[in-house]
């Protein structure tokens, strides 16, 4: 019996360190909506634990930002960029020269923006919420009126939307998120409405 828990243990740690090596967080740069796609970063480099031997300076203050890696700076220009992946495995699609983190990508891409930059100091707030239709699409503030503007020609999208994300609090409902089916409540509305077609 004793022979058989070892085993387990064993197995079950050889399995752990397996799961680990296959899923190290590196981080860089997604210069197209295609690498983004494909997950190809350029500039790639394995996180480690206590530090991001990735770094980014000025990330949030200008239209352009500074990289070192391997040592050397390297600047790039948010416009010719498409995203950022962190080592918190936290990826930013630049948009008109701001950094939208994308939360989200399913059938809608779910993008929230939480820091403002004043007089050069970066200020924490409470996130406000965005959208866009596909992945290279206009990123518009996630209301219940854009939503229902930007998806027009369904109609049952439209209907769900105002059943559904009402709300004492103007548009609050409209970036809920569903626990039950994993997923912002308004992906979960777009594919209902597309079942119902």
């Amino acid at each position: 019996m004793k022979n058989i828990r070892t085993l387990i243990l064993l197995l079950f740690i050889s399995a752990s360190n397996v799961f680990a090596q296959n899923h190290i967080v590196t981080s860089g740069i997604f210069l197209t909506a295609e690498d983004f796609q494909n997950n190809k970063l350029i500039e790639e480099e394995e996180c480690k634990k206590d530090h991001e031997d990735f770094k980014k300076h000025d990330f949030f203050t200008r239209e352009s930002f500074d990289v070192i890696y391997k040592g050397k700076k390297k600047a790039f220009l948010k416009s010719n960029i498409f995203a950022y992946k962190d080592c918190n495995n936290k990826t930013w699609r630049f948009y008109n020269n701001k950094e939208y983190e994308i939360v989200e990508k399913l059938g809608i891409f779910v993008y929230k923006l939480s820091k403002v930059v004043l007089n050069g100091i970066t200020v924490e707030k409470d996130a406000v919420f965005y959208f866009s239709k596909d992945l290279t699409g206009e990123i518009k503030q996630l209301t219940n009126d854009n939503l229902k503007a930007e998806f027009a020609e369904n109609k049952e999208f439209r209907r769900l939307v105002d059943e559904e994300l009402k709300s004492d609090v103007p548009d609050k409902a409209a970036h809920s998120y569903d626990f039950a089916h994993k997923m912002y409540k308004v992906n979960y509305l777009l594919i209902q409405s597309k079942n119902k077609k």
